[in-house]
């Protein structure tokens, strides 16, 4: 089925500003807030966004039958009038975003949370041998090298405003604790085709998303909330000034994770809350037991003798009062007087005995035991880690760092994870290429789809490519395993095992060519000295003049300037491996030697590299 990814009708396009608005005036919690009567007042870029960025999602969702209501086609401000419409599209301004950011912040302060926050920041940002952090991927397309380079070049212009080998650290920082990141398009009201000419990143906390249909939860723009300061008093906020923005007008980043009733983004730093506070609370539960258990106690035995119970307790009290008070100076009596000394109670027990016991002694009450234990500590801690999906490993700051062949599941897990939070982070990406690109014209100039390019990150460094490299040194053993039989071809094996095309099967095969051209080069120079081309030009002459110019024999041409020797000769006869069949066609010609059709492995002809 055929899909128009046409763009909104102009009557939507116009009236979407002051629609938007009459629908914010008439909703809740917009109602207190000053709205401008004309668009261009407040948003003078917008109209100018129009149309300039990816429609595939909305297009796709217009001709689909589980997720179509009708409101995908429906202009904004026919969805405003409508009262039927509007629980289907939403400005998911929460009352209490600001608070809730504020308190993921406090979270991601906490010293442990914000160790494993900067473990996860380390690992995404990775700079290349070429000084590149993000690459441009181009897929299947009838781009020709000159486009590529002009696109390539456009592409690293546009990176180059965000600034990522300096911010790229606490770009995925806010993203993790956040939960969402925004930037503002930049452009030159007089000369959009200019393109993206900067970037200014919003402040999560003012600005959402409106959506279309919740089902599929389109974006179809955002608004801006945007402080009025008082003007006796910049620093006090009046009042907030809602201002629409387009949605081609912002990148937009968030984390995917949504709450219960997909009404909130929710950071990933939402996953560690529970273990968070649990050690919080068992750091100050350890503390507070240390103080308390801390403190050795003396044990008072006092002989009593044969007094009455009334006599042995005055007199127990008496030796109590003496042991609570201290002598100390009053100035105000100028002179010294017993003071009372509340911390000798606490640390003292008294206890009588009877006639017939031993006398009076004074004994000591060791303080509390295990009180280094920290194991019920590590546990919480751990389980913060896994959390947020940092190896445990990782704990120990003096531990060292392990660059064996073995590689721990965890450490696998989270190098997964790194390049799923470098994925979302470079969509968000694309979809400002591509408005970039719609205004320069070089979208449609070139005949640009969404799946003729990617944005891709550069993967975590250390245990992922080492993941990588042993699944190769696995691939290469079994096919080196398998191959050593005779009756299994070693094209087929290839292609089966190495994942090989028929065209990196040709080229690896001229690649061996070229290698046994250098090799016999070099056993020439070897063997003959620098001069060997003059000498097997003299020795070819005087074998041909000898036999009359008969062929055969060692060979009376000189060889070409990079390869072998024409074959029949002894010293310049072709490698044995130069003559054997191509994959998926016919075998390459040899120089100046005929060479008989190889057989087809793959039923068709493969194109020859460049």
């Amino acid at each position: 089925m055929a899909i128009d990814n046409s763009s909104t009708s102009d009557r939507g396009a116009t009236t979407f500003g002051r629609s938007l608005q009459k629908f914010i005036n008439e909703r809740l919690p917009y109602n207190n807030y000053a709205v401008a009567d004309v668009l261009s007042q407040l948003n003078p870029k917008f109209n100018l966004f129009q149309d300039t960025g990816s429609r595939k999602t909305e297009a796709v969702a217009r001709h689909s039958i589980s997720s179509s209501t009708g409101i995908n086609e429906t202009s904004i401000g026919a969805i405003a009038s409508d009262n039927s419409l509007t629980n289907y599209l939403y400005a998911n301004i929460q009352s209490d975003k600001s608070s809730r950011i504020r308190d993921y912040r406090t979270m991601a302060a906490f010293s442990e949370v914000a160790d494993a926050l900067d473990e996860i920041c380390d690992e995404v940002v990775n700079v290349d041998e070429e000084g590149r952090i993000v690459k441009l991927r181009f897929h299947d397309s009838d781009l020709n090298d000159i486009q590529r380079e002009t696109i390539q070049s456009e592409f690293y212009r546009y990176i180059n405003l965000f600034e990522l080998e300096h911010k790229g650290w606490e770009y995925f920082r806010h993203l993790l604790v956040d939960s969402e990141i925004y930037f503002e398009h930049i452009i030159h009201k007089d000369y959009p085709q200019e393109g993206i000419l900067g970037v200014v990143s919003i402040p999560p906390e003012l600005i959402d998303p409106i959506f279309g249909n919740v089902q599929n939860l389109l974006v179809k723009g955002y608004i801006l909330r945007k402080p009025v300061f008082d003007k006796n008093n910049p620093t006090k906020v009046v009042d907030y000034q809602i201002v629409p923005l387009d949605k081609n007008q912002v990148t937009y980043i968030n984390s995917g994770i949504w709450n219960e009733n997909k009404t909130v983004r929710l950071p990933f730093l939402e996953n560690a809350r529970r273990a968070y506070r649990q050690l919080s609370l068992i750091e100050d539960s350890i503390v507070i037991y240390r103080l308390v258990r801390a403190p050795e106690r003396l044990v008072f035995n006092v002989d009593v003798g044969n007094m009455s119970p009334a006599k042995a307790e005055g007199y127990m009290r008496r030796l109590m009062q003496q042991y609570w008070s201290r002598k100390t100076f009053d100035s105000h009596q100028d002179a010294t007087v017993q003071k009372f000394n509340p911390q000798s109670m606490l640390d003292s027990f008294w206890f009588a005995k009877r006639t017939g016991q031993e006398g009076t002694n004074v004994t000591q009450l060791p303080a509390g035991q295990n009180l280094g234990e920290l194991a019920d500590l590590m546990y919480f801690m751990k389980k913060l880690y896994r959390s947020l999906k940092v190896p445990a490993s990782r704990l120990d700051p003096e531990g060292t760092y392990k660059d064996g062949t073995e590689i721990l599941r965890e450490e696998l897990k989270f190098s997964k994870f790194i390049i799923r939070q470098q994925m979302r982070f470079a969509e968000g990406l694309k979809n400002g290429f591509v408005t970039n690109l719609k205004l320069k014209k070089m979208w449609g100039e070139y005949g640009l789809k969404e799946n003729h390019f990617d944005i891709a990150f550069n993967v975590p460094s250390n245990f992922y490519e080492m993941r990588e490299l042993q699944k190769m040194e696995m691939r290469s053993k079994g096919f080196n395993d398998i191959t050593s039989n005779d009756s299994i071809s070693k094209i087929y094996m290839q292609k089966k095992i190495l994942g090989w095309t028929d065209r990196m099967v040709l080229a690896n095969r001229e690649f061996l060519r070229k290698d046994a051209e250098l090799k016999w080069e070099l056993d020439q120079i070897s063997g003959a000295g620098p001069d060997w081309r003059k000498q097997f030009e003299e020795t070819g002459k005087s074998s041909k003049a000898s036999k009359g110019g008969g062929g055969g024999g060692g060979g009376g041409q000189t060889p070409p300037e990079f390869g072998p020797a024409p074959g029949g000769g002894e010293a310049g006869g072709p490698p044995a491996d130069l003559n054997a069949p191509e994959a998926g066609g016919e075998a390459p010609e040899a120089p100046q030697a005929e060479t008989p059709e190889a057989p087809e492995t793959t039923g068709g002809e493969t194109p020859t590299p460049a």
